[in-house]
């Protein structure tokens, strides 16, 4: 059997991630894979450049189609904010102008296309309908049924149709959102695909949605290789980034560091304001200093504590080092499907403090190996990382059950049994 994974990065981002993971699995597992991307970061030769597969003609025509998508998505500017909502920095994909990209898909001859992350007009939606193979799509965020936002927030329009959209600054009913989600519907309503959702909140978003409703939709949540991420010793893991060895640190980061409203620095913030001043019986502010990684360039933080700034990291074998060498890892994300980040740090025996929101349900179990805190709530947030300060749970404790439930070689014969399923319908 063949697949052919479409997905705009191999490495770059946890969605670009998490489908260059599994295609590592399927080719550990013996099957023949290729991956088809837009930025190729690995130097892996079964993942291949889409430039490279187009032909100068269609490397013309797909500049043409990213000037025409970005000159579009100017034209109709969204709510600035004020970083305590996924307005001011929610991305948007309007994926409206053709390039014949389904051709060079095609050209693989696979027996499975498995679509992963889509947005920045990689796959117009015209193009959908052109595949030839059975299409299974992985949703990552919430794009594939709405009207252009890759997170929704508290809004629920996609659940008739868009349009008077809260992100856009000029909404109406006929606005760009209504025009994008109308293409959809158009698009996708006679076409047999089959939607994967890593979290079971996402499942049941696009089960809610206009656009997805009448699509088969499987629950497979995205792997983790469990021979990179594991507890590690701490002191040996603090003394790789040059960390304190008598502090209890807390991690944040994400692609971008801080400065990425959605992920809520800006509640962790506040939250390192509410720990105690000094307490006897759990770690007070003399006690705490911060770590962030995932930003290329130093960050100005704020923060009245002492901050490590590690920057960015692209290697596992550093990500599984920094869980290991901090106490607790926080992500106050205001919206998330199935985090990598959460994922990793618990295999790594590290207790996480996040929102209880989307699919972060799916990975912490409250008081169990971490916190969920109210939305937005930095005091319940506070409350969360000294819960997670005091504890003393064995980091194999914390890691056991995530190795086993997401552990990769278990996804990836998930996906290769929905794979046969399909090949034996076609």
């Amino acid at each position: 059997m063949k697949i052919v994974t479409v997905s705009a990065t191999d490495r770059i981002g946890g969605a670009g991630i998490a489908a260059y993971r599994l295609h590592q699995g399927l080719r550990q597992a013996g099957l023949e894979a290729e991956m088809l991307v837009m930025k190729k970061v690995s130097a892996d030769p079964s993942v291949h450049r889409l430039s490279s597969r187009l032909g100068r003609r269609g490397r013309l025509f797909r500049r043409l189609a990213a000037t025409r998508h970005w000159r579009q998505l100017a034209r109709h500017p969204r709510h600035p904010g004020d970083g305590r909502s996924l307005a001011p920095s929610g991305y948007w994909s309007l994926n409206g102008f053709g390039y014949p990209i389904a051709r060079a898909i095609n050209a693989f001859q696979a027996d499975i296309v498995h679509l992963h992350w889509l947005g920045d007009n990689y796959l117009p939606i015209q193009q959908f309908a052109k595949i030839k193979a059975p299409v299974v799509w992985t949703l990552h965020d919430m794009w594939a049924f709405t009207g252009g936002c890759h997170s929704a927030d508290d809004c629920q329009r996609y659940q008739a149709d868009c349009g008077h959209c809260p992100q856009l600054l000029h909404p109406s009913a006929h606005d760009i959102s209504a025009r994008v989600s109308r293409r959809k519907q158009r698009a996708w309503a006679d076409m047999p695909m089959t939607i994967v959702c890593p979290s079971q909140w996402l499942a049941d978003c696009a089960r809610q949605s206009r656009i997805l409703k009448d699509k088969r939709i499987e629950v497979i949540a995205n792997g983790i290789d469990t021979s990179q991420f594991k507890p590690l010793d701490k002191n040996s893991a603090r003394l790789a980034f040059n960390l304190p060895l008598d502090k209890k640190l807390i991690l944040f980061g994400a692609l971008g560091g801080a400065s990425d409203p959605r992920k809520g620095f800006i509640y962790l913030r506040e939250a390192l304001q509410h720990l105690p001043e000094g307490a006897r019986d759990r770690p007070s502010k003399s006690d705490v200093e911060v770590v962030v990684f995932g930003a290329a360039q130093a960050e100005s933080l704020d923060i009245r504590l002492p901050v490590h700034q590690i920057g960015y990291l692209s290697d596992s074998a550093s990500m599984c080092l920094l869980y290991s060498a901090c106490d607790v890892f926080a992500l106050p994300a205001l919206q998330e499907n199935l985090p990598n980040t959460l994922m990793e740090s618990l295999a790594c025996g590290t207790p996480c403090v996040a929102f209880d929101n989307g699919g972060v349900g799916d990975l912490i179990q409250h008081k169990r190996n971490g916190w969920l805190a109210r939305l937005k709530d930095s005091a319940d947030l506070a409350r969360g990382i000294q819960w997670a300060l005091a504890q003393s749970l064995p980091p194999r404790i914390i890691s056991q059950q995530t190795l086993k439930r997401f552990d990769l070689g278990r996804i990836t014969a998930q996906h290769i049994q929905l794979y046969q399923s399909l090949a034996e319908s076609h």
